[in-house]
């Protein structure tokens, strides 16, 4: 049997990954769209940060971003305060809900993530992470 091409491998892992995380999602009663997880996680990361940085981060028009950020500003993920240092800027931070939020994502992640390395020695994810690397960096 012919051996499928690296893309069309790649292609039907992230399309299984995707649908195990939205799955591990919704066992967690999270009903938050991917961009949204994105853009927590970044502001976690990110911290303090701005929606600039939250846009250049996530590479996304800061329009686009900024319409996201409001949504979970509203839902009350997400807390907006002025910088202390630069009146102009808004500093991002996440909410008592949005970190507990986070904690929910982060639980069915690794869930996902243990799944994921089933059955696989260290050797086989070293390996894995290594070629992934080349082949992201390949196509930058």
């Amino acid at each position: 049997m012919p051996q499928a091409p690296a893309g069309e491998t790649l292609h039907h892992l992230l399309h299984a990954y995707r649908r195990a995380l939205r799955r591990a999602y919704d066992g967690q009663s999270l009903a938050l769209t991917v961009a949204q997880i994105r853009a927590l996680k970044s502001i976690r990361a990110l911290a303090p940060t701005s929606a600039r940085e939250v846009a250049d981060y996530l590479q996304r028009d800061k329009a686009q971003i900024t319409r996201l950020l409001r949504e979970l500003i509203e839902t009350g993920s997400v807390v907006k305060q002025p910088d202390p240092d630069d009146g102009r800027r808004q500093i991002l931070a996440l909410s008592a809900d949005g970190q507990a939020l986070l904690s929910r994502i982060d639980e069915g992640e690794r869930q996902v993530h243990a799944r994921l390395a089933a059955d696989l020695d260290q050797t086989d994810i070293d390996a894995f992470a290594r070629l992934s690397q080349r082949m992201i960096h390949n196509l930058d």
